[in-house]
């Protein structure tokens, strides 16, 4: 017995001793982490070119560089991956007049992580950079390969350079959607759905093999009204007419660099040691010089950090929902109900927050983690302004949070409307016998267990989803109608689930005034009566690694979820994350059908 227990004392003390070490090890990872990778503060020399390599995602929310992150970029040397729109509009606001920076170059491609570098954002950024332009500093852009987005935003350049071999994708819109239907069906995954909204499409690719008539034709003007901003405002950039960027768009699947610049898409071909020697003339270098003296966009950001910061005791506090809206906290790719609703809560209960944006790039989620959110909004409105600020898509769920807002802004190629509910409940009975596995059952109601994804919905559970359905659409109208001072009738004939964009939405009522975030900040300083008093403030607002790691070590909470997920490689799988956002207890969804692949 006595030996029992020395030998267990002694096993009990290795393992507490053990954990000690790994514990300390831990720590001293961290501190030896933060100090490699916190670098000095960069500095900006004068006579120095911005240098904004578009490889990124630009995000609505601002980003948080977790540990995980951090020690991935160190290893792999990777730039910066997501920048929020606030804090690049701020940097090239400031950067104009900023006399150490002499011009602004662009290159690269846009990025997409989590609806980040929308059409909408995209929007923002280059009025920012038209504004740059007013200062008399020159944007010069050079370009390899560039999608219709990556132009769209380059084409706003004093000068528009391109590689011989290079080519501009800028020849039109397309949707391309995946179908699941047929596979399910040969997998033997039952799906039973029910939707109120005859445009409500976001079911559809579960349930057929191709787009419903409605689908095609909300698609179809959608891309047409997203086309349709970029060619105009391009061309008049580049002094072509429209009708002539629009026809020579019709010709060929590309633009090569020859016929880019007979298109007058481009200025010159050069390659880049060409473009080098030109940039000098800008910044003054030396032509002999190895390169031209610059700041890129990362560093310029950490440089003048803190800038935008007044001192004000007045705040007007930017609340984010980005992401697929889900229950409970949600990873950091996703607008948590609970977190969000958090944030609301502690912005009304805060007496220096004197007014409220919103900012929504969502497309939904479950009904019931929308309606969480909405209730702090409206709970919110009743205490100070509160002005709703739509970015690349802010439909269903997104709607749904951002209808009771005192103003709604969007952006004339803001996705948003999608008022419709759908619900849906997959089974993998067959899929499960033909791998020998079967269920029974004993129950002591007739709807016990209906939610079960192991048989069928029974005919009597199907009419009951479908009422709860038609009972949450009623409840949309009725919200809409109510916030919005609209009759029922005629909400729901605008409604249906039917896709909007911001410039149609606006003339049906939807939306308020197109703007972007901005001018949603400016309207909620005007409601408030803030005058030039006050500073902006975001929730939640970037976190830097040094931040991150301190908080660790002094055992204290920052509004940021931490998720060592990395961003989805391939294609399918990004898609099959749509499947994350089904978690609404009652499995009713305000989702549009925005996970399809623009083109």
């Amino acid at each position: 017995m006595l030996d029992f227990i020395k030998n267990t004392f002694s096993s009990v003390l290795g393992t507490l001793i053990a954990l000690f070490i790994m514990g300390f090890m831990a720590l001293t990872s961290l501190i030896l982490i933060a100090q490699v990778l916190q670098d000095p503060v960069p500095q900006v020399p004068d006579n120095s070119l911005l240098v904004v390599d578009l490889s990124l995602s630009i995000n609505d929310k601002p980003p948080t560089v977790t540990i995980d992150q951090a020690i991935e970029e160190a290893i792999m040397a990777s730039h910066m991956e997501r920048v929020g729109l606030r804090n690049l509009l701020n940097t090239i606001a400031f950067a104009k007049s900023d006399e150490r920076i002499k011009g602004i170059f662009l290159q690269g491609n846009l990025q997409s992580v989590n609806f980040g570098s929308g059409y909408a954002a995209i929007r923002e950024v280059r009025a920012a950079l038209e504004d740059f332009k007013t200062s008399g500093k020159e944007i010069y852009a050079y370009v390899l390969n560039a999608m219709p987005r990556d132009y769209y935003l380059m084409s706003v350049a004093d000068k528009v350079a391109m590689n011989p071999f290079g080519e501009i994708f800028f020849n039109g819109m397309g949707v391309e959607m995946t179908f699941y239907a047929n596979a399910l069906e040969k997998w033997g995954i039952g799906v039973q759905p029910v939707r109120a909204g005859k445009f409500k499409s976001g079911i559809e690719p579960f349930v057929q093999d191709r787009m419903s008539e409605e689908n095609r034709l909300q698609v179809t003007e959608m891309i047409e009204n997203l086309w349709a901003s970029m060619a105009e405002a391009s061309a008049e950039s580049r002094g072509i007419p429209v009708g002539q960027l629009n026809a020579a768009a019709n010709r060929d699947r590309s633009f090569r660099a020859e016929q880019a610049l007979e298109t007058g898409l481009v200025d010159e071909l050069v390659y880049f040691d060409e473009v080098l020697q030109q940039l000098k003339e800008i910044t003054g270098d030396d032509p002999d010089e190895r390169t031209v003296t610059q700041v890129d966009l990362a560093d310029y950001m950490r440089a003048n950090r803190g800038n935008e910061s007044s001192g004000s005791d007045n705040k007007v506090a930017v609340v984010y929902v980005e992401g697929v809206i889900v229950g409970g906290e949600g990873q950091y790719d996703q607008a948590g109900a609970k977190k969000i609703a958090r944030r609301l809560r502690d912005v009304r209960l805060d007496d220096s927050v004197k007014a409220v944006v919103l900012r929504v790039n969502s497309p939904g989620g479950g009904a019931q983690a929308s309606e969480n959110i909405q209730r702090e909004v409206r709970l919110l409105r009743g205490s100070k302004p509160v002005v709703a600020s739509m970015g690349y898509v802010a439909a269903s769920g997104g709607y749904w949070v951002s209808t009771y807002a005192d103003r709604i802004f969007a952006q004339p190629n803001t996705i948003t409307g999608s008022i419709g509910v759908f619900g849906i409940i997959f089974n993998v009975q067959e899929i499960a016998e033909n791998f020998g596995l079967t269920w029974d059952y004993a129950t002591t109601h007739d709807y016990a267990g209906s939610w079960t994804i192991t048989r069928p919905q029974t005919e009597g559970e199907m009419a009951q989803l479908r009422e709860t359905t038609e009972w949450y659409y009623e409840r949309f109208l009725q919200k809409v109608a109510e916030s919005r001072d609209m009759e029922i009738e005629y909400i729901d004939s605008v409604a249906q689930g039917r896709i909007w964009m911001g410039q149609e939405a606006l003339r049906v009522g939807l939306v308020d005034e197109i703007g972007g975030l901005d001018e949603a900040i400016a309207e909620a300083v005007e409601m408030a009566g803030l005058d030039s008093d006050y500073r902006v403030v975001d929730y939640p607002r970037a976190h830097h690694l040094e931040e991150v790691i301190q908080a660790i070590l002094e055992d204290r909470e920052l509004d940021v979820s931490f998720d060592p997920s990395r961003r989805i490689a391939r294609r399918l799988e990004n898609e099959l994350e749509w499947l994350k956002a089904f978690d609404d207890p009652g499995g009713i969804y305000l989702l549009p059908d925005i996970h399809f692949q623009l083109f």
